[in-house]
């Protein structure tokens, strides 16, 4: 008898905490979109973050993360079959320790190198066919996660000089890692640490012309730079990591957990990238619809503006119809048909 208000009061109790949870939410919901409409480096924040949810980026990043991994085994396979086939004997330890490999890993670039010449063309032509398979596979999947952050639709052709582009990113990373490495060896990791600012620049400038061959509504090299530098900022962190700490978690993780610990260190380190490469897809859209492109205040310089009027093809090419039109700029620079957002609403 005594027990029947409280337990009357209880559902009312929790009503009364759903409603007041809901009205914080509510206010703090308000309080975001008016902070939006105040400040535009939030709105563009939030519209990164939205149309990376509608391009189905965390997605996309996982299969963009497989796919750089099943990319990077017959990679590597393919490097190790050229190394026996042109090289000769070879020491295995030496380029293990250039790559900067540890532990399990070291012992398998050992036994690689161990074998005969006739494996050597075996991993050749394995690695060759490969690197074709997976090369394709992980270009689809980029193609489709830049097409789907411009809006353009999933039906997308798959140029062919992109899978070039994309093995010769992986084939710079590679060798940059073991430039560094070198540098480390030689000079101790201070200097290498410092040489890994002017990677990320590298990487960036790579990453561009990576992204260059993915589909997008606009020609203009400008609107990747955004995604570029992220991506080649991102690159060189996690050099950074493989460089310096991931070695001797490898070679101690190996001892504890087998090649369970080799695979989860990788995997780990393909998914910060193919995570970071479907943001800096939807990145490049948001900052080239809503705030525009570097390209336009580049070439709003005194000395270079007379270049799109000069040369028509180059205004084309960076999506600047009003200077290659031969049009006033300061007329025309707050027209929203002249705003070189060619195919793209404006807000």
């Amino acid at each position: 008898m005594d027990d029947s208000p409280t337990e009357e009061h209880a559902p009312k109790a929790w009503q009364r905490s759903n409603a007041w949870a809901r009205g914080q939410a509510d206010r703090a919901k308000d309080w975001f979109e008016a902070l939006r409409e105040r400040v535009e480096i939030v709105d563009v924040g939030a519209r990164v973050y939205e149309r990376d949810k509608e391009a189905g980026g965390t997605l996309l990043g996982s299969a963009l993360a497989l796919r750089l991994f099943l990319f990077f085994v017959p990679f590597v396979l393919l490097i190790v079959g050229l190394a026996g086939v042109l090289g000769g004997p070879t020491d295995g330890s030496a380029t293990a320790r250039s790559a900067g490999l540890g532990g399990t890993l070291k012992n398998y670039v050992d036994d690689a190198f161990a074998q005969s010449g006739r494996t050597s063309w075996i991993a050749l032509a394995v690695g060759l066919s490969g690197v074709a398979t997976t090369g394709w596979s992980l270009t689809r999947a980029m193609v489709l996660s830049s097409a789907l952050s411009w809006r353009m639709g999933g039906k997308q052709p798959m140029p062919i000089r992109a899978i070039g582009i994309v093995v010769g990113l992986v084939v710079s990373v590679s060798l940059s890692t073991a430039i560094v490495n070198r540098i480390n060896q030689a000079t101790g990791a201070a200097v290498a640490s410092v040489s890994l600012f002017g990677m990320a620049t590298i990487y960036a400038v790579l990453w561009l012309l990576l992204l260059q061959a993915l589909p997008r509504t606009t020609t203009d090299p400008g609107a990747s730079l955004p995604g570029a530098a992220l991506v080649g900022v991102v690159l060189a962190l996690l050099q950074t990591i493989t460089q310096f700490y991931l070695p001797h978690q490898v070679s101690s993780s190996t001892q504890l957990y087998g090649q369970l610990g080799v695979l989860v260190a990788f995997l780990g380190w393909f998914f910060f990238l193919g995570r970071s490469i479907a943001f800096a897809c939807a990145l490049n859209a948001v900052i080239y619809e809503q705030v525009g492109s570097v390209s336009t205040l580049f070439f709003a310089l005194p000395v270079v503006r007379a270049i799109p009027r000069k040369v028509p093809a180059v205004g084309r090419y960076f999506a600047l119809d009003y200077v290659a039109d031969g049009d006033d700029d300061d007329q025309h620079r707050d027209d929203p048909e002249h705003s070189g957002l060619p195919g793209i609403d404006q807000p």
